[in-house]
């Protein structure tokens, strides 16, 4: 157990300037996001109206858009489109994770947190609110009521997503990746504070 939080802690201690640059990046994450649901409006051909980028007690932010009358539109694209983003940039982590020869470690530790690690917290800041029944999100907006076949799909994508993080962990770091008990540790605590902050 000991070597655990000695783990845990030497992750946190290598990565301190990512955890200063936090909040504006928070921000940075919260543009993308915005912006990729302005892209699915755009490529139906609709208008966007409003676009709110700065956090603020009830929301991260949000975007308004209109279509022209008679216009059909579909609405998982357009609320669905920041989740797909993620999901390609977590890929392409993989690919530059690929590489034989090891990137420094600014570089290793950029793409795991902010390629793999913020796409996957912004995932499931929608996802588990969702489980829990919230009718306030884009995944409501894009696939409706709650079905139990989704409790069983985010297990799927949590454990898979889980054990991608971990490869991925391995591959960029290499000698310096973090063990797998810490690693496990730190994913269950993530997911557990998502969900209560969701849950209060």
């Amino acid at each position: 157990m000991k070597n655990i939080f000695q783990d845990i802690l030497q992750f946190f201690k290598s990565h301190w300037p990512h955890f200063i640059v936090a909040i504006p990046a928070a921000i940075g994450i919260t543009i993308v996001h915005e912006f990729a649901h302005c892209i699915g409006v755009w490529l139906q051909g609709g208008e966007v109206t409003n676009f709110v980028w700065l956090p603020s007690a009830t929301e991260w932010g949000h975007m308004e858009y209109v279509f022209a009358a008679n216009t059909k539109q579909n609405q998982v694209v357009i609320s669905f489109a920041p989740y797909m983003f993620w999901i390609l940039l977590a890929l392409l982590a993989g690919i530059l994770a690929s590489r034989r020869k090891p990137w420094p470690f600014w570089c290793a530790s950029t793409i795991f947190l902010w390629f793999f690690v913020a796409p996957l917290a912004d995932i499931a800041n929608a996802a588990i609110p969702y489980l829990l029944w919230n009718h306030d999100n884009d995944f409501f907006q894009a696939f409706g009521d709650m079905r139990p076949a989704f409790i069983a799909i985010a297990i799927l994508f949590g454990l898979a997503s889980a054990t991608y993080g971990y490869l991925l962990n391995k591959r960029l770091y290499r000698d310096r990746a973090i063990g797998f008990p810490a690693y496990c540790l730190l994913a269950t605590a993530a997911a557990i504070a998502i969900t209560a902050f969701h849950s209060f």
